[in-house]
């Protein structure tokens, strides 16, 4: 039985690591496409029941066709083996082959991306299959960096198809012996042609001839006939977005338009090149022509010319689509009616003209996120925001740690220039959303406490709290709002770590119902700009613990000696001893005044110089005595008259002497007795005067 199982005189034949003619090939099926893995079958037989399958699964295995043409490879990975049983003639198996990129099926992950290209993106991701199989990139267009993309619980080849379907990038396989290579185009040029092949009906020639189409059938497709876009870009918020492409269809219903949101382009140019795209990947599923033959070189991705017999299409160039190949051996050995009736090849294909677009169709769907997700925020330092306060998060499934793009956050509110604006801190927990489900598109919209983040307050035992603190950048404290609703304590609670301003462009007014306590460590200023300002005190006053600064229009100090209460303008002072007194009617306080009262003493000092100043009178005025003292100098001067008056006399005392001296005139009044009167001429008049 040995003997039979050789097949290098064979038309097809089969290759595996289990060594020459282990496995002879006895059926070969399969089809490849272009934009899609190849899948194959292989019948063979062995002589032996206990076949390897260690050794075969993963490996490479290879199916070469010979013809008068040449040779003719069919590389792929060996993904499933079976045995199908035992006949007269050996044992059969069959083998599945697939190329090495349905490896990339297998893996699935979740990564980001930054700042690629499409091509960055895809020769990253493919090259860790470099060990099953070649990748080769052979594309003519530029392709844009990408700011942000996510691979979301999807396959590497379902990521990988899907980005090259939204860039308009094709692939396919060329085969060698023991190997085959991934090709990456998007120019109808980069593809192999295998020549001109011709057109003959099926009566009257034979397989011995060259390689031919037996049948060709043109056909046709109603397709979308025009794009309409439109996106929107946060950081140009008015900027025309939406844009279109018109199909070229010349049927009836060729220029149905369907709107794409969103267009996923950044602006009004990407748009064009997405339109274009899109409308000439509805062009290209249009035109189809589908043939029969024996063409063994064509595949998938291949180009061919059509000569021979006229048919419609003839001398035109096609790329093959997809091919369906089958090929049958002959007998090995005898007996078994299950041994293929002798035919060769044949080949099923699907064509298009090369003037069509070639683009992939965009069928690979996107990986939606269902769904809000949490995730930590991170970045440089306590805060990391941008410009427009967006922030950076790490996910929870981002193992690389490659973080996210700047996410924008959700404010309360975010008008032009005002607005709500509270950036979530790095360490956070953030509630993040994906327009559209997108997860290229994430958005922060709120933050969760969790167990390395505690609550401000205990709960629940302070459930009746709501709360607003922050927390001192790079130091210790805080800033508070807190409200309590507990039925008897309601109280709402301000605690500033440092300053507290608090601006009124109009009025202000505070109602107390009880009791007002106010307590300052340091000064207290009181500016007034205006006309009136009135503070009404109800019997206690005022007090503080070290000074009382008063400003009107300049500042004054004054300094507590005992209990004290102000008032300023007309507004009404009651006091214990005066509970209905109103200095401001009985006094005659004007509007606009300044009136200083004390139930007792008063003192007004300052440690610099201190000036009592009046634009019209200054007027001082005492029940009792008034006494103006210093240890200094005491200096009264006048641009006109000093005046000195008294109902009961004036007494000038001295202990170091009198002096009056007016111009060259001089009285000098000594502690001796002395007088001593000096003047060019002295008068004295009187109706009597004494000498002593």
């Amino acid at each position: 039985m040995s003997g039979f199982f050789r097949q290098d005189a064979r038309m097809g034949r089969i290759s595996t690591v289990l060594g020459q003619d282990v496995l002879v090939l006895r059926r070969f099926e399969g089809v490849d496409h272009l934009n899609a893995l190849f899948d194959y079958s292989a019948d063979c037989l062995a002589a032996s029941a206990d076949v390897d399958f260690d050794r075969l699964i993963g490996t490479h295995a290879t199916v070469t066709l010979t013809t008068k043409e040449g040779e003719r490879p069919f590389d792929g990975i060996v993904t499933e083996a079976r045995w199908l049983g035992s006949g007269d003639n050996g044992h059969r198996y069959r083998l599945r082959l697939r190329p090495w990129a349905f490896l990339a099926s297998l893996r699935r992950n979740q990564r980001i991306f930054h700042n690629k290209t499409v091509v960055e993106i895809l020769t990253e991701l493919l090259s860790a299959y470099a060990d099953a199989g070649a990748l080769t990139v052979e594309l003519a267009n530029d392709y844009p960096e990408l700011e942000y993309t996510v691979q979301y619980r999807e396959s590497d080849l379902a990521f990988a198809c899907r980005m090259m379907e939204r860039h308009g990038i094709s692939y396919h396989f060329r085969h060698a012996d023991g190997a085959h290579e991934m090709v990456l185009t998007d120019q109808v040029e980069a593809h192999d042609s295998i020549g001109a092949r011709p057109f003959r009906p099926a009566e009257g020639h034979h397989q011995e001839e060259i390689s031919h189409f037996r049948t060709w059938r043109p056909a046709r497709r109603i397709t979308t006939g025009a794009i309409r876009l439109t996106d929107y870009n946060f950081k140009t918020p008015v900027a025309a977005m939406e844009t279109d492409h018109l199909g070229d269809a010349a049927y009836e219903q060729g220029q149905i338009e369907s709107f794409v949101w969103p267009g996923d382009y950044l602006d009004q140019g990407r748009g064009k090149v997405v339109a274009e795209l899109r409308a000439a990947g509805e062009r290209g599923q249009d035109r189809r022509f589908e043939a029969e033959g024996d063409i063994v070189a064509l595949g998938a991705g291949f180009r061919v010319t059509l000569s021979g017999d006229p048919v419609p299409g003839t001398g035109g160039e096609y790329m093959c689509l997809s091919a369906r190949h089958s090929y049958t051996a002959d007998n090995y050995g005898s007996g078994g009616s299950d041994d293929g009736d002798g035919r060769a090849y044949d080949g099923q294909y699907v064509l298009m003209p090369v003037e069509a677009p070639l683009l992939p169709e965009q069928k690979t769907a996107r990986a939606d996120v269902r769904g809000p997700q949490t995730a930590t925020v991170v970045g440089e330092g306590e805060i990391d925001c941008d410009e427009y306060g967006r922030i950076l998060v790490r996910f929870h499934w981002d193992l690389d740690e490659a973080w996210s793009m700047r996410c924008r956050v959700s404010q309360s509110w975010a008008g032009a220039g005002w607005g709500g604006m509270v950036i979530p801190r790095i360490g956070m927990e953030v509630v993040v959303e994906f327009l559209d489900g997108d997860p290229d598109k994430p958005l922060v919209t709120g933050c969760v406490y969790n167990g390395r983040n505690p609550v401000p307050y205990d709960l629940p035992a302070n459930k009746t709290k709501s709360v607003f603190r922050s927390d001192t950048h790079t130091g210790v404290g805080f800033n508070e709002l807190r409200f309590e609703d507990e039925t008897g304590r309601e109280e709402v609670f301000v605690h500033a770590e440092r300053d507290l301003h608090v601006g009124v462009e109009n009025d202000h007014r505070t109602s107390v119902g009880g009791n007002l306590h106010r307590q300052v460590r340091g000064h207290e200023t009181a500016l007034t700009y205006g006309e009136h300002v009135s503070h009404s005190l109800a019997l206690r006053g005022i007090t503080t613990g070290d000074t009382l600064l008063i400003a009107s229009g300049n500042s004054e100090t004054v300094r507590p000696v005992s209990p004290r209460a102000f008032v300023f303008g007309d507004g009404n002072l009651r006091d214990q001893k005066h509970p209905r007194m109103n200095l401001g009617h009985a006094r005659g306080v004007q509007r606009g005044s300044m009136l200083l009262h004390a139930a007792a003493d008063m003192m007004i000092s300052s440690d610099d110089e201190f000036q009592i100043q009046s634009d019209k009178s200054l007027r001082l005025a005492s029940l009792d005595t008034l006494s103006v003292t210093t240890p200094a100098d005491l200096k009264m001067s006048s641009q006109e008259r000093v005046i000195v008056e008294a109902s009961n006399g004036i007494v000038f005392n001295s202990e170091s002497g009198i002096v009056l001296r007016s111009g060259k005139s001089r009285i000098r009044l000594s502690p001796s007795g002395k007088i001593e009167i000096d003047g060019s001429e002295v008068i004295v008049k009187g109706d009597k005067i004494c000498l002593n």
